[in-house]
């Protein structure tokens, strides 16, 4: 359902157990393709922002969200939205990010509808259907079963391989908040995404790197480089905090096939503008 949603855009509104077979290899098969509709790239694109910013308890960021999506009115006043959006969603959320239930969100959500101007466009009817739907046959058989725990490693899986020069500049926004690194934020990351068995970090180190030394990296090299040294320190304890997270999936050997297979897809003219110039030899 989450791969219908946000990788190929086209899903299915009426996912219940009718419409649906366990497949002897573990897929789900649908049938009864009547109630069908489709995202945007920039939807979905929006859709993984709002499921970050949510576990990032961002609620601003989450309000804004909702007024690109349609849920709120383009010249809505989001600052009264926003502490109720943080009462209503941090409650239903709980201490643990594992404890966010859809249905718990839909229903406490409905209540904010009553006092303040949101409204449901009609295609968000059928995501919301949908998820309710499927998440109620996978409670049916698995109660412990949680949204999140799939959701999550998912997001942020598509967000750190950045397919689309729109996700990356999602990825971006993620990681930079006023102006600072958020190195937790990519700790936190990293290790939800890994925490799917079937999620290589080789490919999206070597992907990562691709479009750090690319032009259009440029930006991130430069924040980077600014968030290593500021406030006069070297951010080492976070380095090697994050090197103790990947280092199993990245050994020497490997990260350095990385590195080659990054630089191989960039031009002479491309390494030359990443490394420093030299200073001028006057020729008195």
């Amino acid at each position: 359902g989450l791969r219908q949603l946000l990788e190929h855009g086209f899903f299915h509104a009426d996912p219940h157990p009718g419409n649906l077979f366990a497949l002897p290899d573990g897929r789900m098969g649908y049938i009864d393709f009547g109630m069908m509709d489709q995202l945007d790239q920039d939807t979905k694109e929006t859709i993984v922002s709002c499921v970050v910013y949510l576990i990032n308890q961002d609620y601003q960021e989450l309000a804004q969200a909702f007024v690109k999506l349609g849920f709120l009115a383009p010249n809505t006043d989001i600052q009264p939205i926003i502490p109720a959006l943080e009462a209503v969603l941090g409650q239903a959320i709980g201490e643990s990010v594992g404890d966010f239930n859809f249905k718990t969100i839909t229903d406490q959500f409905s209540e904010l509808m009553y006092d303040y101007p949101f409204r449901v466009p009609a295609k968000f009817s059928l995501i919301i259907r949908s998820l309710v739907t499927q998440e109620g046959l996978a409670l049916s058989l698995d109660p412990n079963f949680k949204i999140v725990e799939v959701s999550y490693p998912y997001v942020a899986q598509r967000l750190l391989t950045g397919e689309t020069p729109q996700m990356r500049r999602r990825l971006i926004e993620v990681l930079f908040k006023d102006g600072k690194f958020q190195w937790e934020r990519l700790e936190n990351m990293i290790a939800i995404a890994r925490s799917d068995h079937n999620f290589d970090l080789l490919p999206t180190a070597q992907l990562g790197l691709q479009y750090l030394l690319s032009e259009e990296g440029q930006f991130l090299r430069r924040e980077l480089l600014l968030a290593l040294t500021e406030d006069d320190q070297f951010h080492t304890a976070e380095i090697q905090s994050l090197w103790n997270l990947v280092k199993e999936d990245l050994p020497p050997g490997r990260l350095f096939n990385v590195a080659l297979n990054a630089l191989s897809t960039i031009s002479s003219d491309g390494i030359g503008s990443i490394l420093p110039k030299a200073p001028a030899v006057s020729s008195k």
